[in-house]
């Protein structure tokens, strides 16, 4: 029997099915409650990407060098492209992996899902941003890409017309209800990364890490929710509509970030503006999705926009289907102190001091957690 943590915000329950049905053993999760809770975010929040078979993909390395002039020698930088095509329309996107030279099998690694300029995510490096210290990465062991948002759905309301949208240009007038949002393309485009990981016999594509900050956050758990080659999301101060519960919320709620981003979920998600009680489900259910595989998610002290207690619970309330599938998912009921990671179940979390932001001391806590749990 599932010991069930205290209900502190009236949430659904995630191991109850529509029906009634209650969730007791791995089978009912895998075939009726996990697939019902995937389809309420592709209809309700997050959207569905349009029928993809005739979309032709196109991966190829355009470039490969290692020397001192990059990272010193210590890595092996390669970029890629990803391009898309559509009838007569198409279009691509860049990414640049490093991988740490001298290794003695695969190598782990994180895809980073740039919501920020190039200054944050520079593939030459002239810049050295503590938002993706990919030297610090390679130090540890592990290979590193990132990719940015921009290049793959703008991130401002353009009527779905440029980037990805311009392969569907009959979506642009007539959207249905559960037509894609930016945060599905933005997942899409992580999982063409893993695509290229697959083929590349200097990554382990079984031990790979998503991460994203704040919209980035958002994209990351629900990346790994849909594509389950990934082995770990990390969630930096996601909030409202990614880790954190709509109910009760003591921060953003929905109105103020579908009315600020609509374009980031799909148009039924406007219907729950002042109505979160109506949800079929809520954020707790993201993190669910993703079991018994690696969550971790991030909170700050200064970040009350975000919710951290919100946070903390969904990562409370996702327990119960991890122990349902044999472990422990998250070890705590309280939430920490700033400082004071939570390493030791397969839901990871840490409060640090702090504005909204994600930099060094977050990715050594994402590098610490994966070494115990993926690496």
């Amino acid at each position: 029997m599932i010991q069930m943590p205290e209900n502190k915000r009236n949430v659904p329950p995630v191991l109850t099915c529509l029906d009634g049905t209650d969730v007791s053993d791995s089978r009912i999760w895998y075939e009726k409650r996990r697939p019902e809770i995937l389809e309420l975010f592709r209809s309700q929040e997050y959207g569905r990407l349009p029928d993809m078979k005739d979309v032709k993909i196109k991966i190829r390395v355009a470039d490969s060098r290692q020397g001192m002039e990059i990272m010193e020698g210590r890595a092996l930088r390669r970029t890629v492209e990803v391009e898309a095509i559509r009838g007569g329309n198409h279009f691509s996107f860049n990414f640049v992996v490093f991988i740490p030279v001298g290794q003695s099998r695969p190598v782990p690694a994180f895809v980073t899902i740039c919501n920020r300029g190039i200054r944050d995510s520079d593939p030459a490096r002239h810049f050295l941003s503590p938002f993706y210290p990919a030297e610090t990465i390679i130090s540890r062991g592990y290979a590193c890409a990132a990719f940015r948002t921009q290049e793959v759905a703008p991130d401002y309301d353009e009527g779905f017309s440029t980037c990805f949208h311009k392969l569907f240009p009959e979506y642009r007038e007539d959207r249905p209800g559960d037509a894609w949002g930016a945060i599905t393309v933005w997942a899409w485009a992580a999982s063409r990364i893993m695509d290229y990981f697959e083929t590349d016999p200097l990554i382990d594509e079984k031990r790979v890490a998503v991460v994203g900050h704040s919209r980035g956050g958002k994209t990351a758990l629900w990346c790994t929710a849909v594509d389950q080659r990934f082995a770990m999301a990390v969630s930096s101060c996601a909030g409202n509509s990614g880790d954190a519960i709509a109910r009760g919320s003591r921060g953003e709620r929905i109105k103020d970030i579908v009315n600020r981003f609509p374009y980031w979920f799909c148009p039924n998600y406007q219907q729950y503006k002042d109505n979160e009680e109506a949800l079929p489900f809520d954020q707790h259910m993201l993190l669910a999705l993703i079991a018994p595989r690696l969550v971790y998610t991030t909170s700050k002290t200064f970040d009350s926009w975000a919710d951290p207690e919100g946070q903390f619970e969904s990562c409370v309330q996702a327990d119960p289907v991890y122990r349902l599938l044999g472990v422990t998912g998250m070890a705590c009921r309280e939430k920490p102190m700033p400082e004071h990671p939570l390493h030791e179940g397969r839901i990871g979390h840490h409060h640090k001091t702090g504005n909204h932001d994600m930099d060094e001391y977050d990715w050594n806590c994402f590098m610490d957690f994966a070494d115990r749990h993926m690496k």
